[in-house]
């Protein structure tokens, strides 16, 4: 073992034990990269992959997080793949409060990564971080070809508060079917983030859907507007309207959601 994998190896210990604070640990870190920057950067990249007995990888990059260097910024980046989830989510955070163009840009590009909580953590941390991330996932939900990908950038917006929510009503009369499935799940899962005054959005969407003879979109606005129940009292016409249409999906869940509204 190297002389800095040893002294950082021996502090990350004695911070899980308690006899060194965090904030104490980053002045290490600092003095380290201050002396030799390269092979600290190292040392602490393999520590966190390959952390102490009784050290967590999270701890590891928490101490690193609170140096506020961005000199340790490529660290973040690496450590957003990691197959922990909890170190992607931190590492992830980290670059949404460094708020540079590289993070930024690193952030976008992992909203396609193949691992959930990769795409989970990107979304959420461009939502939080940048003026302009709610807008990106609204572009990343309109134009992804693949309904995965879109539902974790949907639910991200979901998640962000009422602006998040408004740009998924928005982007449920857009007329783009796989964007408007994606997003009625999404609001479909958390019904109490909706206001009455969606609810009419949500209709026309529906109508919108029908007259273009969206079959799957139909479907899924359906669905949305049954979890609804009560709040769509006066409504039940529009669900009528598609009893009988001549797809069968469409008639047998325009039923189903009938029959959810008469007992709400």
């Amino acid at each position: 073992m190297g002389v800095v994998r040893d002294e950082l190896s021996n502090m990350f210990i004695k911070i899980m034990a308690g006899t060194v604070t965090r904030e104490e640990g980053t002045m290490l870190i600092n003095s380290l990269a201050k002396e030799s920057y390269e092979e600290t950067m190292k040392e602490l990249c393999f520590l966190i992959d390959t952390p102490p007995p009784g050290v967590f990888s999270k701890t590891i990059l928490h101490t690193i997080a609170l140096t506020r260097n961005k000199a340790f910024q490529n660290i973040m980046i690496s450590s957003l793949e990691h197959k922990n989830a909890g170190v992607s989510i931190l590492a992830a955070e980290e670059l949404g409060k460094l708020k540079t163009a590289d993070a930024k840009e690193v952030l976008i590009a992992h909203l396609n990564n193949e691992v959930y909580h990769v795409r989970q953590a990107s979304a959420a941390a461009l939502a939080a971080g940048f003026l302009d991330g709610m807008e990106i996932l609204r572009k990343h939900v309109m134009m992804h070809s693949e309904p995965y990908y879109r539902a974790t950038s949907a639910y991200a917006l979901l998640k962000a508060g009422r602006q998040g929510v408004e740009i998924l009503v928005g982007i449920l009369n857009s007329g783009a079917q796989g964007a408007v499935c994606s997003v009625a799940g999404a609001l479909a899962s958390s019904v109490p983030s909706l206001e009455d005054k969606d609810i009419p959005k949500i209709f026309e969407s529906l109508m919108s859907a029908g007259d273009k003879k969206e079959t799957q979109a139909v479907v899924d606005i359906l669905k949305l507007i049954a979890v609804l129940r009560g709040r769509v009292k006066g409504y039940e016409r529009y669900v009528e309207a598609f009893v009988d249409s001549p797809y069968e999906l469409v008639r047998k869940e325009a039923t189903n959601t009938l029959n959810k509204l008469s007992v709400s």
